[in-house]
């Protein structure tokens, strides 16, 4: 099966053709101002770069222990300036440390990028990620557009103390 020239693979669970029909639309829109860095994550042959697979099925909340090596293709370790360690198991270490569902750990329970950040998120929004962000030059109509970082979780008012309170205590 084929939308919008994207090859579906037969195993693919309808609920997942519907995420990336939903992505293709995004990225087609007028909404989705263009220059998104992780577009080339859209296309369904990128899926089994992060995610696990079992049987021939594509499973969405498993992860590789690999995917940072994903990650660090593009961004460099030293142009990250201060970020959270990596391939460490919170529910272990650190005082039996909740995590909370949406924030993702690989097959081993660490803590990996996508913990943090997700790589299908939109690029721009409307909606700063932090304080004293400004906006960035867009053709698109309805903005000002901010770049989101990716991050699961922030604030206009807080910034990514959002993200890290919920599984710190306030910082």
């Amino acid at each position: 099966m084929k939308i919008r020239g994207v090859r579906i693979p037969a195993w693919a669970p309808p609920a997942f053709a519907g995420m990336l029909l939903f992505a293709l639309v995004l990225v087609a829109s007028d909404f989705y101002p263009s220059g998104n860095p992780h577009a080339h994550f859209q296309g369904a042959q990128q899926c089994l770069k992060c995610h696990l697979s079992y049987r021939g099925s594509m499973e969405p909340d498993r992860f590789s222990t690999e995917t940072d090596a994903v990650c660090l293709g593009c961004h460099k370790k030293d142009s990250l300036g201060r970020s959270h360690p990596v391939n460490v198991r919170p529910r272990d270490k650190y005082w039996k440390m909740k995590v909370p569902a949406d924030f993702r750990l690989d097959d081993k329970g660490r803590m990996m990028c996508l913990t943090c950040h997700t790589a299908h998120g939109p690029y721009l929004s409307t909606v700063k990620a932090y304080p004293k962000q400004v906006p960035v030059p867009s053709t698109s109509s309805g903005g000002p557009f901010y770049k989101t970082l990716y991050l699961r979780r922030s604030s206009p008012k807080e910034g990514w103390s959002t993200l890290c309170d919920a599984c710190h205590e306030k910082l």
